[in-house]
């Protein structure tokens, strides 16, 4: 009888998780999507999952104002926020030239060009698994 129902919770756990999996997919898509709708550039999204523990995906975004920052920021969040996924921080000020939304189990970077040049977050993370943008353009 144990057997069994450990069984079904293993199942259950692993279905779980894949769909977690799928909802963490739709979301950073979604959130690639608005930055691309502001016209955001040379947009990225790594899959930092086997690397850190802070979260499982970012997204790097490179912006050519403040005011193109800011409404890019802004648009991420209010899409996300409807959808239920919750801003647990928001740093960097638009002055910045770098703001930062971690929704947990997604951190959207988006910097000027300089500061992405200077901080080079690619390269820090070149281990990561790079999502190629046909897939998050095709499922939005």
């Amino acid at each position: 009888m144990s057997i069994k129902l450990n069984r079904k919770k293993r199942e259950l756990k692993k279905t779980n998780n894949l769909t977690q999996e799928k909802n963490d997919l739709s979301l950073i898509y979604i959130a690639a999507r608005c930055a691309e709708e502001k016209k955001g550039e040379n947009i990225l999204l790594l899959d930092v999952s086997k690397l850190t523990t802070v979260s499982d995906y970012f997204l790097i975004v490179t912006a050519k104002s403040t005011v193109q920052i800011e409404a890019i920021a802004k648009h991420i969040e209010e899409k996300l926020q409807k959808m239920n996924h919750k801003l647990i921080c928001k740093e960097g000020f638009v002055a910045s030239n770098w703001v930062v939304l971690d929704f947990g189990n997604l951190v959207v970077h988006i910097m000027s060009q300089k500061e992405r040049e200077y901080y080079k977050l690619e390269r820090f993370w070149s281990n990561a698994t790079f999502i190629d943008n046909k897939l998050w353009e095709k499922a939005s």
